[in-house]
């Protein structure tokens, strides 16, 4: 598997996981309800400054003209944009090095609060809230890390979607 495909493979994981956990939630303080002046839900029409990046079914992912690969003094090496049906609900940020981690960690504790670390051998930290999870990890061995941003409003609707497709599918057996 290539990484690009293991990022959209980790994406559709992450989304489902999120959507079929309602019970995991909890709130954190500053729940956001967008990015970098995105709301959560914006038509993807609705940003020119858009562009295609790749895409699955009806998730697709998308990287903005000229966006500020920086967030505090931490620099990042891409924002990806996530849509599903054309809607915008997830952000995949990418970044090398533990200088950066840390610089991530400290602004995401301040904003977010000190997230939940579910495994207490791994760099990584959830923010699980009423309608956004956030997950900031880094690993001590490739010295890279991703943060992801999933809003999940209608946690039923993309299991039902995989549902309705698998039914579609299985017709051709």
């Amino acid at each position: 598997m290539f990484p690009s495909e293991k990022r959209l493979v980790m994406a559709v994981f992450l989304l489902i996981v999120a959507v079929s956990a309602p019970s995991l939630t909890f709130a954190f303080q500053n729940e956001p309800d967008g990015f970098r002046g995105i709301k959560w839900g914006t038509e993807i029409s609705q940003l020119p400054d858009f562009v295609f990046d790749k895409g699955a079914g009806d998730l697709k992912w998308y990287r903005r003209r000229r966006d500020k690969l920086k967030i505090g003094a931490a620099d990042v090496g891409h924002i990806t944009y996530g849509f599903y049906k054309n809607e915008f609900l997830a952000v995949l940020i990418g970044y090398e090095g533990f200088h950066n981690f840390t610089d991530l960690k400290a602004i995401f504790f301040y904003q977010y609060g000190e997230g939940r670390k579910l495994d207490q051998s791994l760099e990584q930290y959830w923010w699980l809230g009423r309608d956004v999870s956030i997950k900031l990890e880094y690993g001590k061995v490739s010295q890279k890390g991703q943060i992801w941003y999933n809003y999940t409003p209608n946690r039923g609707q993309m299991p039902t979607d995989d549902n309705e497709r698998a039914k579609e599918g299985a017709k051709d057996l």
